[in-house]
């Protein structure tokens, strides 16, 4: 079927009905029209490793914009760095368990000849005991996970900083002019004139009055 091309008035309606449009109205509305004005900080392609979804990191951090509102850049950023410190901080959680996975599986066989029948629970406090005192990765691991929760922290606090700076904002007052209706125009004062009475043309004498045969007669 042939699609119909908009006719000349049909596009001035159109550009009309845009300009008379003056955006969101409810504060839900102007809220997220500004959010969507914002910029993304953080790009996927630098937090997010080759393993990992990008599309769920873009949805983790989404979901923390829609937690924490922000309303303007500087929120945003700090919105983000908290996104992306929690994204890191779930990504050493893995890299804990394959650690101790690594240990389990290099050393099962130390294990077995130290301890015979050892408990799978056993075996992971004999591993735990060898990372500790034999290997640095847990100490590495505990500094980097330290210097992400600060940064999680400083970024939240400085957040929760800038939103009651803005509640705290006094809102500018509108001055409410009354309007009146069908009501009886002031009478002047004495010493004014009416400005809505004519003038009174005073350059020219008033008229003679007219004789008649039984006396003057005013006109």
């Amino acid at each position: 079927m042939p699609v119909s091309l908009p006719s000349d008035k049909q596009r001035a309606a159109s550009r009309a009905n845009g300009a008379k449009s003056k955006g969101p109205v409810s504060v839900e509305g102007r809220a997220r029209s500004s959010r969507n004005s914002l910029r993304h900080g953080f790009c996927s392609s630098v937090v997010v490793l080759p393993h990992e979804d990008k599309a769920h990191f873009e949805q983790h951090c989404d979901s923390y914009i829609d937690d924490f509102q922000p309303a303007n850049q500087s929120q945003l950023d700090l919105v983000e760095t908290m996104a992306a410190a929690q994204w890191r901080l779930n990504r050493f959680l893995e890299i804990e368990a394959k650690i101790f996975e690594k240990e389990m599986l290099l050393h099962d066989d130390d294990m077995e000849k130290e301890f015979a029948d050892m408990i799978a629970v056993e075996k992971l406090a004999w591993t735990f005991d060898y990372i500790a005192n034999k290997t640095t990765s847990l100490q590495m691991l505990t500094r980097y996970e330290s210097q992400l929760n600060r940064s999680y922290d400083r970024a939240f606090k400085r957040l929760k900083e800038l939103k009651a700076l803005q509640q705290n904002e006094p809102e500018p007052e509108l001055e409410i002019v009354p309007v009146r209706q069908n009501e009886p125009e002031p009478e002047p004062e004495k010493g004014e004139t009416n400005p809505a009475a004519p003038p009174i043309d005073t350059s020219s004498p008033p008229p003679e009055p007219k004789t008649t045969p039984e006396g003057p007669k005013e006109s």
